[in-house]
């Protein structure tokens, strides 16, 4: 009997998931398949419901921060970040991780080694956001974080207890910031194939000795903040990297074997 998996998100049209699994899973002559599910905010309680024959899931926007409640149990790390990017069985439990810090980790440390000491800014307060905050402050980063509702930015900073630590801050604008900035991660939608991309990072703040991460990626090109970036002489790093090493850190949970890296990143082309 074919095992099912698949990826809630919405949208999710755009989402490479299924191709990187379903490759993954053709390479090593499994019987499963990894589908697409875009579904809305207000129909989530019922899709995890009614979709119990789902082997594991992975989570996108808008899901990462609130799919926890259905699950039946959290591993420390998805608890101590806030949100789940996914979902596997053990047992009849359905449970939650997060493969996002880790893959986000290794995905910026190709292009950044040594991060210690080094000063970052976080675009948006959302469940990435909230991966790769936790992921930089335990390299020893120094994080900024900006976002659209201030609110919502203060309130991540808080669950990181950044009143009491020093290398967390919140910061209305670019000027706020201020000195160099060794990092740019965007944690946002923005750059979303079919959306409009706005300016994220005024042309000032990029410099050639700095990477800039966007978790956004989209199909046959990269995002305006990756050009602008590129522009600049900064390096650049695109959500594919990131896409592929908690793709890898999923299948394994879901399989229990290797993941094949290079079927997968090949798939992601």
């Amino acid at each position: 009997m074919t095992s099912l998996f698949g990826i809630i998100a919405h949208p999710v049209a755009h989402s490479l998931s299924p191709a990187m699994h379903n490759a993954a899973f053709k390479a090593l002559k499994m019987d499963a398949r990894f589908d697409a599910f875009d579904v809305l905010p207000e129909d989530l309680e019922k899709f995890m419901k009614e979709h119990r024959e789902l082997k594991g899931m992975a989570v996108s926007i808008p899901h990462k921060e609130t799919v926890g409640q259905y699950l039946d149990e959290i591993d420390p790390i998805a608890r101590e970040i806030g949100a789940v990017n996914t979902v596997y069985s053990k047992g009849e439990k359905r449970c939650g991780t997060n493969t996002d810090a880790p893959g986000f980790l290794r995905a910026v440390k190709e292009a950044m080694p040594e991060l210690k000491g080094k000063r970052a800014v976080i675009l948006g307060a959302g469940g990435a956001a909230r991966a790769v905050v936790w992921a930089l402050t335990k390299e020893g980063m120094e994080v900024a974080i900006l976002n659209r509702t201030g609110e919502k930015a203060e309130m991540l900073a808080k669950a990181f207890q950044a009143v009491k630590d020093p290398q967390i801050k919140v910061a209305k604008n670019w000027e706020e910031i201020g000195g160099k900035i060794d990092l740019i991660v965007n944690t946002t939608s923005v750059g979303l194939e079919g959306h409009e991309e706005p300016e994220l990072v005024p042309a000032r703040y990029f410099h050639s000795n700095q990477v800039v991460f966007d978790l956004v990626y989209q199909k046959k090109s990269i995002t305006k903040l990756l050009v602008y970036a590129q522009s600049a002489g900064a390096k650049i790093v695109d959500g594919k990297a990131m896409l592929l090493y908690q793709g890898m850190l999923q299948f394994e949970l879901w399989t229990g074997q290797k993941a094949p890296k290079e079927v997968m990143r090949t798939a992601l082309k």
